[in-house]
C-alpha cells in the first residue's frame, strides 16, 4: 500500500465528519473551529491565545476572530495575567453549560457512528495511537523546518 492511501483517507474524513456534526453546532451558532477553541479552553483553564495556537495549530489573528466571537457571546471570562500584557482565557459559566452540552450531544453522535461499525475497544484504540502518532511525527518535522528557516 502507497503511503498517500493511508493520509488521503485521514483528509477525506474530515469534509463528512465536519458535515455531520455541523448540524448540532448550528444550534449554537457554532462554526467547527470555534467548537474546537472552546473545546481546547475547557481542557486548558487559565490559556492564552498564544498557547490555543500553538495547540490548535492554526495562526493568532485567526485564533484571535474565533476568541473575539466566542467573547461576544459571553462564553469566555478573560482576566490579566501576571504580565499585563497577557489575557487568561477561561470559560464563563454560559461557556461552561455550552461546552458540557454539546460535548455530550456530539459524543453521543460519535458513538452511535462507532455503533455501526462495530469496532472493538482495542480497535478504537489503536486507530486513535496512530493517528496521534502521526500528528505528534508531523508536529515535529513542522518545528524542525521552523527551525531551519531562522
Amino acid at each position: 500500500m502507497k503511503p498517500s492511501v493511508l493520509f488521503d483517507d485521514l483528509m477525506k474524513l474530515h469534509r463528512p465528519y465536519i458535515k455531520y456534526v455541523q448540524p448540532l453546532l448550528d444550534e449554537y451558532d457554532l462554526h467547527s473551529a470555534q467548537w474546537l477553541v472552546l473545546k481546547d479552553i475547557a481542557a486548558h483553564p487559565n490559556t492564552t491565545l498564544v498557547q490555543i495556537s500553538k495547540r490548535r495549530s492554526i495562526e493568532k489573528p485567526t485564533t484571535r476572530k474565533i476568541l473575539k466571537v466566542l467573547n461576544e457571546k459571553n462564553w469566555l471570562t478573560i482576566h490579566t495575567g501576571e504580565d499585563k500584557r497577557e489575557k487568561l482565557l477561561n470559560l464563563s459559566s454560559s461557556g461552561r453549560q455550552l461546552h458540557d452540552t454539546l460535548a455530550q450531544r456530539i459524543t453521543e453522535l460519535q458513538m452511535s457512528l462507532l455503533n455501526e461499525l462495530h469496532l472493538s475497544d482495542q480497535e478504537v484504540l489503536a486507530a486513535t495511537k496512530l493517528i496521534d502518532e502521526i500528528y505528534h511525527t508531523l508536529l515535529k518535522h513542522l518545528e524542525h523546518n521552523e527551525e531551519n528557516k531562522k
